[in-house]
């Protein structure tokens, strides 16, 4: 993982998703090079779900979302 000026760590944030990551990524302002003081961390990434989510009766949770 290259290593980003100003960010907090955000190993921790990806080791607590429940499921497998296949990548996770920074975007937003951070991507594009334009951060303002205030900005906020933008963390988009895929994860894999288990087949027992994907072939139940419930929809499964696609999206997830931390503040």
């Amino acid at each position: 993982m290259t290593a980003l000026v100003d960010l907090p760590d955000l190993a921790s944030v990806v080791a607590e998703q429940p499921d497998p990551l296949l990548f996770a990524t920074v975007s937003g302002a951070h991507l594009y090079g334009f951060p303002s003081r205030d900005s906020d961390v933008d963390l988009r990434g895929v994860h894999l779900l288990p087949v027992a989510a994907l072939t139940g009766l419930r929809a499964p949770e696609e999206t997830r979302e931390r503040m």
